[in-house]
């Protein structure tokens, strides 16, 4: 009889039962999500070498903002930090208010570049920068206590810059503008860091940890507004919506979607696809047959909405996304027990159920389908990191912070000037340029892209970029001629996608 194999024993003592049992630590909720979200400081990696040295992550918070305190269109006034709580003891207050007045005017010009699309005003604004200050207003830029007042001057000036980006969300914009706005998300903090390789890492950081979730933001927006023109081409065709609307009532299993969230939102999501699924769709050629013999149609019943009529009396009219954009807003308080980061990553995983549905089925809408949830994706995520992003507050130190700050900087100055807290090393720099900024020249420089007819394209896989044509017809435009010019650069007025 062939001998049995011999396995290898495992000789580990088990617990006894005698002894108690540490549990597992388990997530704790803090600060409106479960699970922290980070960024790259450095996203695109040149090569494995780069994969240790650029590993530093920015801390980013997924948040949905109400609406009255979404961006608004109207430029604000730049209103930087007070830095009186900042400043070291035996600072000349001349030279923080110098330094006050150098800063406010260096963000509110950098402001202006990305709202007129000055590209290489942009970046030259980082380099002329060291040139405007004096040595004292120097030792006191590179002094540490005043790096936290630096960190939260560019999240209010970076904030600003968000607000006049906003609107084109879901705009068509020009090719130029696309680019300036897509070479500055992927320049902005390599540059930072080359331009200020020279001061101590503390303003090194308090720099970069801003730009680069403004960078992220930024390519966020850019993906979105991308997706919407492919959504948008599929979502404003009748016969695409009414396709779309009837594989989903046939081949889509709703409680078979709302199995991949969290058991207590299971039933909130069945209802709600049952009840919001129509009206975002507004289909107005689907056989009620086919409709009525499923729980949309007796939901739309009992609303006592009539089958075949569309909610919308004139869609041409309206922005065939806002509909989506206003029914993602308006998820936190259908879910008021789930944090923010739990909506985007569950409305991203019901969509992924949907598809497979549709895969397994195969649904003739598969591809309009899956153009739209590409769009539904990279606009829920945008929503929540652009809420985090305007929701951050600048944080004042406290007295005992600052009374210890004070007594060290005062050690530390003991038998020295006032302005020798400064860093050694920065004082050592001698290649900072000295060139002033430049005048801001807010002519325009952009002009619309001429826009040609295209038909729809059924299959939904090929995604249109905003540089190539789109039909006139599928957006809101007016029908002026062969083109259609923009008089001016300025981002706050730009035209719909739908």
């Amino acid at each position: 009889m062939p001998s049995q194999p011999q396995y290898p024993v495992d000789r580990a003592t088990f617990p006894s039962p005698d002894v108690a049992q540490v549990p597992e630590p388990r997530f704790q909720r803090a600060d409106g999500f479960i699970r922290p979200h980070s960024l790259y400081n450095h996203p695109v990696i040149q090569g494995i070498s780069q994969l240790d040295s650029t590993a530093s992550k920015m801390p980013q918070r997924l948040r949905f903002a109400p609406i009255s305190e979404l961006p608004a269109q109207e430029q604000a006034a730049l209103t930087l930090p007070k830095i009186e709580p900042f400043v070291p003891a035996g600072t000349d207050p001349d030279a923080a208010t110098a330094l006050t007045a150098l800063y406010r005017s260096h963000c509110t010009s950098l402001v202006e570049c990305i709202r007129y699309c000055k590209e290489k005003m942009f970046f030259h604004l980082f380099t002329s920068f060291h040139g405007t200050l004096t040595m004292p207003v120097q030792k006191l830029f590179a002094n540490p206590n005043i790096a936290p007042w630096i960190e939260a001057c560019d999240f209010v000036m970076y904030q600003n810059m968000m607000r006049t980006v906003a609107p084109l969300t879901l705009q068509v914009a020009p090719k130029p503008v696309l680019d300036t706005l897509r070479n500055i998300s992927e320049r902005l903090v390599p540059h930072i860091r080359t331009s200020f390789h020279a001061h101590p890492s503390h303003v090194v950081n308090a720099k970069v940890a801003p730009a680069t979730l403004f960078a992220g933001l930024l390519d966020r927006e850019l993906r979105v507004n991308l997706t919407a023109h492919a959504a948008a081409n599929m979502l404003s065709n009748p016969a695409n919506r009414d396709q779309m609307y009837e594989d989903w009532i046939t081949m889509v299993r709703t409680r078979k979607v709302a199995e991949c969230v969290p058991t207590r939102g299971m039933d909130d999501v069945v209802h709600l696809l049952l009840t919001e699924l129509r009206d975002l769709l507004d289909p107005i050629g689907v056989s009620w047959d086919i409709e009525g013999a499923t729980p949309y149609g007796e939901m739309a019943l009992r609303t006592g909405r009539q089958q075949q009529a569309s909610i919308h009396a004139d869609s041409t009219t309206e922005n065939v996304l806002d509909r989506w954009v206003n029914f993602l807003t308006s998820l936190p308080a259908k879910f008021p027990y789930a944090t923010h980061a739990e909506i985007v990553w569950c409305v991203q995983t019901v969509g992924t159920a949907v598809m497979r549905d549709l895969t397994i089925a195969q649904g003739k809408s598969f591809g309009a389908w899956w153009v739209t949830k590409c769009w539904i994706d990279e606009m829920i995520v945008f929503l929540a990191e652009q809420g985090g992003f305007m929701d951050y507050k600048p944080s004042q130190p406290s007295p005992i912070e600052q009374q210890k700050q004070n007594i060290g900087s005062r050690a530390a100055s003991h038998h020295e000037s006032r302005y020798s807290s400064g860093s050694d090393e920065f004082l050592r720099h001698n290649g900072i340029e000295s060139e002033p900024s430049l005048p801001m020249d807010v002519t325009s420089q952009a002009a619309m892209n001429a826009a040609a007819g295209h038909g729809h394209d059924d299959s939904g896989i090929g995604m249109r970029t905003p540089d190539e044509d789109f039909s006139m017809g599928k957006y809101e435009f007016e029908r002026n001629g062969s083109h259609s010019q923009m008089e001016s650069s300025d981002l706050l007025h730009q035209p719909s996608i739908a």
